[in-house]
């Protein structure tokens, strides 16, 4: 008698717990719940990537044509202040450390637009964002204290290596399947399939630590996880604003560094890689961002006359000369990928240049020099994309040619190409001599 009692009991009360969330996945509030789906079946996968090419990226060796130096910024008068380089390091030795605060997507196209800026208080954030990925994490090259420490109690060296390999990071996060748009909304939008499109993502930086930073020849000391640092400068201030930005101006800007936002533009959305389906089928969402390769030694001068040299990103887009701030040159891209239907992409005709890419973007897509490419690798023989949905693309052969900074500043020639819907799991050849 007992025993059938509790199967009742236990029965009644899950037939409550899913009418109550039922009711409030109508209303709206997915983001405020438990997500119960993740307690059997977790659909998404969440990676970030710190580099340019979304598969087999150059190693830490190949950077810079081969040398695996850093990039050096223009210095000298009207530029960069003269720099103190002392036991300058390889790319690959730097110290790097990341501590990322939480990952976010949006499908409020309308409110996000003028990068955040009519996001004005926490009830416009809380409307705006998809909290899917809440939970800090710590990734670090090398461990930064003797004793445990965040990046070490959660697996954070082995994932920066796939944060930098092209593995891709794993992030924990919630899955925001069931916040989809039934058949009514479709029907009316004129979609054939049930779902949410995303039109931002947004990785929140609470502070990156690149270990070369000289103050007066002097190493710089600084703290990392309320850990000290010593050489290392948090570089996240230096990058939530574009040089030359005022500070009044700065009072209406959204920090560049917090987030760093991917904003999916018109021309992507066509044949859209951010489209959530409905149902069960597991998907992957990438996020990432052009660290790896675009990686540049700058200075500036601080109050009390003395020149800092440090580690930032490379003037892609802004030139930097000598300001505190050095922002405006990271970019952010995300994808969804559903691994049981994408294709791989083989690519011929490359010529193992160090110096050039394969990007694959969207047909529709024209701006191939501004943007992250939906996926990309570089120029070697035998040259593979693991991971492209249905459709049609353009793959680019791009150089880093004009201004030598680890970031593609010229289109060679590019050819379009077909990813059909069937049969699933196929690998196509593409054609294409770069440089």
């Amino acid at each position: 008698m007992n025993s059938i009692y509790l199967r009742f009991l236990f029965l009644f009360i899950n037939i409550l717990v899913l009418i109550d969330c039922k009711t409030k996945l109508d209303l709206g509030d997915e983001s405020n719940l438990p997500v119960i789906s993740t307690l059997f079946n977790n659909r998404m996968l969440l990676l970030l990537k710190g580099t340019y090419a979304t598969d087999n990226p150059l190693d830490w060796n190949e950077l810079n044509n081969g040398t695996g130096e850093l990039y050096i910024d223009s210095q000298g008068e009207g530029l960069d202040p003269t720099m103190t380089l002392v036991n300058q390091p390889k790319v690959g030795n730097l110290p790097i450390f990341l501590d990322i605060g939480e990952v976010r997507i949006s499908s409020k196209y309308v409110k996000g637009l003028n990068d955040l800026t009519q996001i004005r208080d926490t009830v416009d954030s809380n409307k705006f964002w998809d909290y899917i990925a809440p939970n800090r994490q710590v990734f670090c090259t090398v461990t930064y204290s003797f004793d445990n420490n965040t990046c070490t109690e959660s697996n954070g060296i082995i994932k920066a290596s796939d944060f930098f390999n092209g593995v891709g990071a794993q992030f924990p996060s919630n899955d925001p399947s069931a916040e989809t748009v039934g058949w009514e909304s479709s029907f009316s939008a004129g979609r054939a399939w049930f779902g949410r499109e995303y039109y931002y993502a947004a990785i929140y930086f609470r502070s990156l630590v690149i270990g070369y930073a000289l103050d007066g020849g002097a190493p710089v000391s600084g703290r990392f996880d309320n850990r000290p640092i010593i050489n290392g400068l948090n570089i996240v201030p230096r990058n939530n604003y574009v040089a030359g930005t005022s500070t009044s101006a700065k009072s209406t800007i959204v920090p560049k560094m917090f987030p760093a936002l991917y904003t999916q533009l018109a021309s992507q959305s066509v044949q859209s890689d951010m489209q959530i389906r409905d149902g069960f089928d597991p998907y992957i969402l990438e996020v990432r961002v052009n660290l790896k390769e675009n990686l540049m030694l700058h200075s500036y001068v601080t109050s009390r006359a003395t020149t800092v040299t440090y580690v930032g990103i490379s003037d892609i887009f802004y030139d930097h000369k000598g300001e505190g701030d050095a922002g405006g040159n990271l970019l952010t891209r995300a994808r969804i990928i559903y691994p049981e239907t994408a294709s791989s992409l083989t690519i011929s005709g490359g010529g193992n240049s160090l110096l050039h890419y394969y990007g694959i973007f969207r047909e529709q897509e024209s701006d191939f020099l501004n943007v992250l490419p939906l996926a990309a690798t570089p120029a070697k023989q035998g040259a593979k994309i693991k991971y492209l949905n249905p459709g049609t693309y353009k793959a680019v052969c791009l150089g880093d040619l004009v201004k030598r900074d680890g970031f593609p500043d010229t289109v060679v020639r590019e050819t379009t190409f077909n990813i059909p819907e069937y049969p699933f799991r196929q690998t196509y050849n593409v054609d294409l001599t770069c440089p």
